[in-house]
């Protein structure tokens, strides 16, 4: 896959994307974005929650294991979430962290990398998703 094709797929989440306005150059939003081969783990901490996982290729794309819990919570009050989350080659998702705040999470065209970034609501958008 190009450099160009990753950039893309890694860019795909533009409806939450930063602009100059923002204050936020591209470039910083675009350095954001994490890649991960299958089964190397991710750790995210969005707003309140904390999210883990890792990934395994599968025919038509990438299978995820995403574990969600409270930020910070290391007693365990609030109990863990485990999803398994099935994204096509090429395809995207999003997992909520409250306020607005998501973990983006896109499948590379070959299935073979995931691109994870944290998306935020953008100024002007309502912060009570």
């Amino acid at each position: 896959m190009s450099r160009f094709a990753i950039a893309a797929a890694a860019l795909a989440f533009i409806p939450f994307a930063v602009s100059a306005k923002d204050g936020v150059p591209h470039s910083t939003y675009a350095a954001s974005v994490a890649t991960y081969k299958p089964i190397q783990g991710f750790s995210h901490v969005i707003g309140s929650r904390h999210f883990i996982g890792y990934f395994v290729m599968v025919n038509d794309g990438c299978a995820l294991t995403v574990i969600s819990a409270t930020a910070g919570d290391d007693r365990l009050i609030d109990p863990p979430r485990r999803r398994k989350i099935a994204i096509p080659a090429g395809g995207r998702t999003e997992v909520q962290a409250g306020r607005g705040r998501a973990l983006g999470i896109g499948c590379t065209a070959d299935a073979d990398a995931i691109k994870v970034v944290a998306l935020e609501p953008q100024r002007g958008q309502s912060a009570s998703r």
